[in-house]
């Protein structure tokens, strides 16, 4: 755990100052892209020339990269996405889908926890909209009105003391993060394989970008990607070691983190983009005006091709 810590601080600082002439695609230490991570640190010669990406802390650290227009694009789920196009006024595309989360999404508590009517509840989860959108859509199926609930921004390197220490009564966190509290007693008590939860993880670039970003994004979709989801899936030695540093977990907890993910394959990819355009953004969308998290939602487009 003390080498992924680190690893992610280095990554966090070089994310601060990329070089200037590469395309720096940044990301938080989310299971679905682990698999772009992983090759990238295990075989740096399979990214192509001019193409840097770089695992960050948190979801937080990404929204603020991308605020700020540091980098290149990110992987980020759609409703982060949604939420940063709509502060920039439009300023990005999407590139490619990468997965579904299908449970690597999660409300975590102790096993004695047992909430009940006229209490106060608290809740720690980073300051992103798909953890506020998680948050909500669990209190909805809990019936746990929103007065109730006083919430405290924690960072995934802050869950483990702030679980054990009984300073909070809940995280919302994701995968790998999911199993490091289960390791200490913690237990999901809602998910993203809830059937009307939607939560897709996309690579999202800046337009103003797009024209120099083209070529190795579309190298990193038709060769990188399927690479690393091989490799993944024949568990390949190398990368599966890798893949076990990264995330700070092996064995049936690995397996576990990985089962709540639908990686989304080069073959797969059209049907991905239609049914994020047509269904996906739409919905994600209404919710978090419906919801009261946006005012409004400036729509995404397909990079290299209004939809």
């Amino acid at each position: 755990m003390r080498f992924l810590l680190a690893s992610l601080l280095a990554a966090f600082l070089i994310g601060c100052n990329p070089p200037q002439d590469d395309v720096v695609i940044v990301g938080s230490s989310w299971m679905g892209a682990m698999p772009i991570y992983t090759i990238a640190a295990t075989d740096p010669q399979a990214l192509p020339d001019g193409l840097k990406t770089i695992m960050l802390v948190s979801d937080n650290s990404v929204i603020h990269m991308l605020g700020i227009e540091t980098v290149g694009g990110a992987f980020v789920t759609l409703d982060n996405a949604l939420s940063v196009n709509t502060f920039t006024g439009g300023d990005y595309c999407v590139a490619m889908v990468l997965d579904r989360s299908v449970g690597a999404d999660a409300v975590i508590v102790s096993d004695s926890w047992d909430w009940q009517a006229g209490e106060t509840l608290s809740v720690g989860l980073e300051e992103s909209t798909v953890a506020r959108y998680m948050l909500s859509r669990w209190l909805l199926d809990a019936q746990i009105p929103k007065e109730a609930v006083t919430t405290q921004v924690l960072l995934p390197t802050q869950h483990i003391e702030a679980f054990t220490s009984g300073k909070i009564d809940a995280i919302v966190t994701y995968q790998p993060f999911i199993e490091h509290l289960r390791n200490v007693g913690g237990k999901v008590i809602f998910d993203s394989a809830v059937t009307n939860i939607s939560v897709v993880d996309v690579l999202i670039l800046r337009k103003a970008v797009w024209s120099a970003a083209a070529p190795l994004v579309e190298e990193l979709k038709e060769r990188v990607w399927p690479q690393a989801l091989k490799r993944l899936q024949q568990r390949d030695e190398p990368f599966w070691q890798g893949l076990k540093t990264l995330t700070g977990i092996s064995g049936k907890d690995l397996e576990r983190a990985l089962a709540g993910v639908e990686f989304v394959h080069l073959s797969g990819q059209e049907a991905a983009l239609d049914q994020l355009f047509a269904s996906d953004i739409p919905a994600v969308s209404n919710y978090l005006v419906a919801s009261g998290m946006q005012d409004s939602v400036a729509p995404l487009s397909r990079c290299g091709g209004e939809r």
